[in-house]
């Protein structure tokens, strides 16, 4: 199914309004199309919209420090330690969806 939304936790706002994180990393193969201006939301409320730049597959071991840096974060283990805390336990071999986001003012 194609995503229409993106829903972020609370913590994450800041981040994004001020580009500081300008990716999301969602665990698995999903389908965002990109070029479609989709919602921002965070507890199923919109605070922004965003385009789809670029939807990029790989496994958690290909994650590198530099995607940790577009998603807001220090450092790649910084941003596992994240996606920990949101999925649980994440192996090596699993499959993320990295997805590149521009605000639309």
């Amino acid at each position: 199914m194609e995503q229409k939304r993106i829903n972020f936790d609370l913590d994450y706002i800041d981040a994004i309004m001020g580009r500081k994180k300008v990716t999301t990393i969602r665990k698995g193969i999903k389908r965002y199309p990109v070029g479609r201006v989709v919602e921002l939301t965070a507890n199923s409320r919109p605070f922004a919209m965003a385009k789809i730049e670029k939807v990029v597959v790989k496994r958690v071991k290909e994650l590198t420090d530099a995607d940790a840096r577009l998603d807001g974060f220090n450092s790649r283990d910084e941003l596992l330690e994240a996606l920990r805390r949101i999925y649980g336990n994440i192996r090596n071999e699993e499959f993320v969806t990295v997805v590149h986001f521009t605000l639309i003012e």
